[in-house]
This record gives C-alpha cells, sequence and structure tokens, in this order.
C-alpha cells in the first residue's frame, strides 16, 4: 500500500491448492476507520435475498426488511438528476455519490457489450429490485470536496468529539492484549481490556474497566486473534488458560477471492497514463486540487457486473430466458478495471483493461489462528482457496463469460488486444489460469459468525450478536456474517454497527 501507517500487510500461510503453493498479501486497516480508510470507496448493499437467506436459516431480525433501514439511517445519498434517490438515505451521516457516467471509453464498451450479451445495464446497483443478473453502476463514499470519506471522518467528526468529550475517550496507536473475562454467577463476562502501546518500544500493559457491554469491532482477521489470546476459542487454540470453549472462533473465513484476463487499450484509456506521461499526471493533480474532477476522483472501477453461474452455459454466454431460481444469487461479479491487476504485473506497454472475476459466494472456507502468544504479531491465516472444488467449477464460467464481454467489445470497435489470457478454455488450462494467478480481494468474512455453536459451521455470536456463554461482549463487524453476501462488505458492516447499536440502547432501557 505504499504507507505501512495506513495498513497491516503480512503474508497469508501457503495457498495448498495454488500454483506453487504461494502466500499471498494479507491487507487490513490500521487507523481509525478500519479497512474504509484503505479500500476501494465502493457503496454495495446486496440483494434483499442476500440477507432473507440469513433470516431463513434462523437469523431473527435479519431479514432485509428488517435491516434496510439501518442502510439508510446512516447513508447521505448525493445523486444525479437521472437518478431516484428514494431507495436511499438523504439525512444520515455518511455521504454516498453517484460519480456520474465512467470515465472511459472502454467502461461503456463493457456495458454495451453486457447489453448484448444479455446482461441487462442498471443505474443503481443498490436498487431492492436490481436484477439478479445485472451490469449495474457503483455509488462511493466520496464526499462534496472530493476526498474519501471514512466511517472515521463520517461518524466520528471533530463537532461530535468536542461535545462527547468527557465520555468519549479515543486511544490511538494502541493493541489489545487480551480481554479480562471472570466467571460472575456461573456466567462469563468481561471485566475490562488490557492494551498495550501498538510499536512494541513501550512493553506496559494498562487497562480500562468495563461498566457495560465491551463491543469488539476490530474486523475478520483481528477479532479471532483477540478473543483467543483471551482464552475464548477451540481448546486446542487459544492462549492458556481456556476461559470459554467456542469451536468457531477463527473458524468460517470466507473471501471474494479473484482472477483476471487483461487487454491492451490505448494509453489514454487507463490509469497507466498517470505512469507513462509525467505531464498528463501533472495536470491531472491540478484538476484534483484545483477543481476536485479528473483521473484521481475516478474510481478503479465504476462498475459490477455480476451473474449467476447456473445461469452461463458452458460456452460462456448467459442462457436467454432462463428463469432465475430465487433461492440462488449471483456466485460471479465481472470488474472492469482500468489497470493491471496482475500481482508481480506482467509487463506491458500500452494501457491496461482488466476484467477481474470474483467469487461471490465460496464454497471453500479458511481458518485465523494464532501464530504466537505476543499481541503485535499478526495472526496465522489459512485462506483456504478452492479446498472445495466446486469453487473451480464457477471460476470457469466466470472466465469464459470475461472472455465473451472482450470479444463483443472488439465486434463493437474496441481497440484491445489480449494481453494475459488462459491457454485455452479446457478445464485444465483454465484451473491451471486459476491456480497460477488468484489473489485476495481483502473481503474476509465470517471468522466469528452469526449462528448456534450447534451449527455444522459452529456460530460464535448470537442473534443479538452476543458471544455465546459471554454475557457482555458483542462484536459488530463482517465477522459475525453468517452467510458471505454477494457484495462488497463496507456497506454490509455499517449497517451491523448500527443494528448493534440499537440493541445496545434497546438493552440499556
Amino acid at each position: 500500500m505504499g504507507d505501512e501507517n495506513a495498513a497491516y500487510s503480512w503474508p497469508s500461510t501457503p495457498v495448498a491448492n495454488m500454483n506453487g503453493n504461494p502466500c499471498l498479501t494479507m491487507v487490513t486497516g490500521k487507523g481509525l476507520g478500519g479497512g474504509s480508510g484503505i479500500n476501494s470507496m465502493a457503496y454495495t448493499r446486496g440483494y434483499p435475498q442476500d440477507y432473507d437467506l440469513w433470516g431463513a436459516s434462523g437469523r431473527k431480525g435479519w431479514s432485509y426488511k428488517e435491516i434496510e433501514g439501518y442502510f439508510k439511517k446512516s447513508e447521505k445519498f448525493v445523486g444525479t438528476p437521472e437518478r431516484d434517490s428514494k431507495h436511499h438515505g438523504t439525512n444520515g451521516e455518511w455521504i454516498v455519490r453517484d460519480m456520474g457516467d465512467p470515465y472511459f471509453p472502454s467502461a461503456h464498451g463493457c456495458i454495451d457489450a453486457c447489453v448484448s450479451l444479455g446482461i441487462p445495464y442498471n443505474q443503481d446497483k443498490n436498487d431492492p429490485e436490481t436484477p439478479l443478473n445485472v451490469c449495474a453502476k457503483l455509488d462511493f463514499t466520496i464526499d462534496l470536496s472530493s476526498h474519501r470519506n471514512s466511517t472515521f471522518h463520517a461518524f466520528l467528526p471533530p463537532k461530535l468529539v468536542s461535545e462527547r468529550k468527557s465520555h468519549l475517550h479515543i486511544c490511538p496507536g494502541a493493541a489489545v492484549t487480551a480481554l479480562d473475562i471472570e466467571d460472575d454467577a456461573n456466567k462469563s463476562c468481561v471485566k475490562g481490556v488490557s492494551f498495550r502501546e501498538a510499536t512494541g518500544v513501550d512493553e506496559k500493559i494498562y487497562h480500562a474497566r468495563a461498566h457495560r457491554e465491551v463491543i469488539l469491532c476490530a474486523g475478520s482477521i483481528a477479532n479471532p486473534q483477540i478473543l483467543l489470546l483471551s482464552g475464548v476459542g477451540a481448546r486446542h487454540k487459544v492462549k492458556q488458560p481456556l476461559k470459554r470453549e467456542l469451536a468457531g472462533v477463527g473458524e468460517s473465513l470466507q473471501d471474494h477471492m479473484s482472477t483476471g484476463i487483461m487487454y491492451n487499450v490505448p494509453k489514454a484509456e487507463s490509469l497507466h497514463i498517470l505512469q507513462q506521461s509525467p505531464s498528463r499526471a501533472i495536470l491531472e493533480i491540478f484538476r484534483y486540487i484545483a477543481f476536485g474532477e479528473g483521473l484521481f476522483l475516478s474510481p478503479v472501477t465504476q462498475l459490477s457486473i455480476l451473474v449467476d453461474s447456473a445461469q452461463i452455459d458452458d460456452s460462456g454466454h448467459v442462457i436467454p430466458n432462463k428463469s432465475t431460481n430465487p433461492s440462488r444469487l449471483p456466485d460471479i461479479e465481472i470488474q472492469p478495471i482500468h489497470w493491471n491487476i496482475s500481482d508481480p504485473p506482467v509487463p506491458h506497454k500500452e494501457g491496461v483493461l482488466s476484467l477481474m472475476v470474483v467469487l461471490m459466494r465460496p464454497a471453500s472456507r479458511g481458518t485465523v489462528s494464532l501464530a504466537s502468544a505476543d499481541p503485535l504479531e499478526r495472526p496465522a491465516c489459512d485462506l483456504g482457496y478452492f479446498t472445495d472444488p466446486v469453487d473451480y467449477t464457477v471460476m470457469r464460467k466466470g472466465l469464459k463469460l470475461a472472455k465473451r464481454i472482450g470479444e463483443k467489445m472488439r465486434q463493437h470497435g474496441a481497440k484491445i488486444t489480449d494481453l494475459y489470457m488462459p491457454k485455452s478454455e479446457s478445464d485444465a488450462d483454465l484451473d491451471l489460469f486459476v491456480q497460477k494467478f488468484t489473489r485476495t480481494n481483502y473481503h474476509y468474512t465470517s471468522t466469528c459468525r452469526m449462528g448456534p455453536e450447534s451449527d455444522f459451521h459452529p456460530g460464535v455470536v448470537g442473534d443479538d450478536l452476543r458471544v455465546h456463554g459471554i454475557s457482555n461482549l458483542r462484536i459488530a463487524d463482517c465477522s459475525i456474517i453468517p452467510i458471505m453476501v454477494s457484495t462488497h462488505p463496507q456497506a454490509p458492516a455499517v449497517m451491523i454497527a448500527e443494528k448493534c447499536a440499537d440493541m445496545i440502547k434497546v438493552a440499556r432501557k
């Protein structure tokens, strides 16, 4: 990321099902606001069916009708004259913007190609009536000054901090060492939180007492690490002594893993123009500083192409007029990205258009475990990619569809040539391509999932987000997601937080 103060970055454990068993780079947000301070700023809620699946699995209070209001509560939508804002909130703290027409001509070419292939275009990805198979324009958390609007900036503005200074205490640069858990009247409860200075220079342990509740919201990687360090988890995984045995802690790690194909495009039609033309870069810097516009404002991708793989035939075409199974959701996302997404980068001389293929509903699961008893050491993360071979089947169809989109763009006159492609469309060559080039999308979820302890994938929190067996400890972030959603998890994270806040207020009454 280039700024060690903005993010934690460390290698995963070797990925057994990829070529050469590589260790992929894990990245999580480090500052206040977490991942919202470093992510792509896409604001996507997901489909109503995503949350109705939660409700159908027994999660009371989590169906779409019951949580839709929490999305709207935090949102301050800023649209364009063409957009209807009836599905959006307009009085919240978090600015969500329609960024207008896609910036690059190749993005418009993607839209036209999708429509020709039977995938409709929609201006509003967050409209609950959006088709399940769709090419949709994305909204972004960018404020009216053209700056990133992270959750820190949205929900902790200086005025609010000043008003609450008597009872709001923020301790930056700190690392939690453990939750202090004690048994009280046959129930476990958190008596406080121990923490230290995060750089490791000062080893002194500080302590904050808990009078009511403790809310853990350190994300899908750090939450299980903190619980395991506190003696909460599977007996063989926790730092002893064991305080509460919970088999699900650190299990069920899921991520929207991705691969992709790439095309050469004219330099001016990708973000690489900023690298290859110093004069253009200076011009774009001036446009951004002076007017809040131009390439430095343009999101890396402005489109999301979502499709259910069951509706893609063996040739990579969307099956026309096939009715959508309401119990299924899109399991493939294709993102047109005007940048070389390979790591390390595939050499190129021109601009690059990448069609990144993302697995939205992975069957594979990984784990988060302690690498050591040192709270300053990053945990051991086994991403578990392709531990369930059904994920290969979905990725094959996604790659074929991406190639059909590229071919259709070329037929429509787009100046694109192949840069990085599978050798052929045989199962073996597609699988080899995926095994060589799959990356994390940094959408880590479900390591403290909501559900009963008796679930096949054991739950860690109940429907009220309380950790099983610990009376005053809740978790409120993407780690509690019980079933992976077909969307980027930034907006769901804030929805979960809003709902948790209401639960706390109700409990106090």
